[in-house]
């Protein structure tokens, strides 16, 4: 996997997402829920609500190959442009049962950190998001949903319309697949409601001059962890146009 195929750039810019089916191994996804269980997390069954996690790069290589990993990189090049950053990455663990997150995001009123358009044939985004799957969920069980298409939308999103409304889409993922969407897009999460835990883990990037987080640091445990690629991702806005990813 790389670039956007000519099918998966059109599904991209028309939905405002793109799904990768089994981008990451079997053998992978297990190394990853192994790195998972050695962080020593509290029970995701303490709470209702959605459960987000940090500081795991640091922990395992498993975690940190998904910075840059092929399945993503190119895409999120292409999307963002060579100068491209890591704005922020997090964990997420739901309990069966927990209570999702609403609808947010959307490309009304103009955001100009989460920003989608196509200029001279080519798609521009002010964030990007890859979401890792490490478990599966069938259709029913919740999870990641939107609005397809709300990336592009011209009028703001009527009041009313909630995770339970005729234009929310649900898009189960299984374990290895990692979906790519514009946070332009309008986005939630469904509650939970499989039998096993939800694992995922999400990495956000934008282009070198931008940023929608403010804590921009590379942590000292981290630095000396990080390949020479993986630690121009880290270089805080602006300062990001000093090399390029590619």
């Amino acid at each position: 996997m790389a670039a956007l195929s000519e099918y998966e750039r059109y599904h991209f810019d028309l939905r405002g997402y793109v799904v990768r089916r089994g981008a990451l191994k079997p053998k992978h996804v297990a190394q990853l829920l192994r790195a998972w269980d050695a962080l020593g997390l509290p029970s995701a069954g303490t709470t209702i609500q959605s459960q987000r996690f940090v500081g795991h790069l640091a922990r395992d290589a498993s975690f940190r190959d998904l910075l840059d990993h092929p399945a993503v990189l190119d895409v999120v090049l292409e999307l963002c442009g060579p100068f491209a950053r890591l704005d922020h990455t997090y964990g997420i663990v739901m309990a069966p049962g927990t209570s999702g997150l609403g609808l947010h995001g959307g490309a009304t009123p103009f955001d100009p950190a989460q920003y989608y358009l196509v200029e001279g044939g080519h798609p521009h985004a002010g964030l990007v998001a890859a979401l890792w799957s490490l478990t599966d969920s069938e259709p029913g069980d919740g999870g990641f949903a939107c609005i397809p298409g709300s990336h592009r939308a011209s009028f703001a999103m009527p009041r009313g319309v909630d995770l339970h409304s005729e234009l929310v889409l649900e898009v189960a993922l299984g374990a290895g697949d990692v979906i790519l969407f514009t946070e332009a897009l309008t986005h939630a999460t469904l509650p939970w409601r499989a039998r096993h835990e939800r694992r995922v883990l999400a990495y956000k990037y934008s282009p070198g001059n931008s940023s929608w987080s403010e804590d921009h640091r590379l942590p000292d445990e981290l630095a000396p962890l990080l390949s020479p690629r993986q630690r121009l991702l880290f270089q805080p806005p602006a300062v990001a146009y000093r090399q390029p990813l590619r």
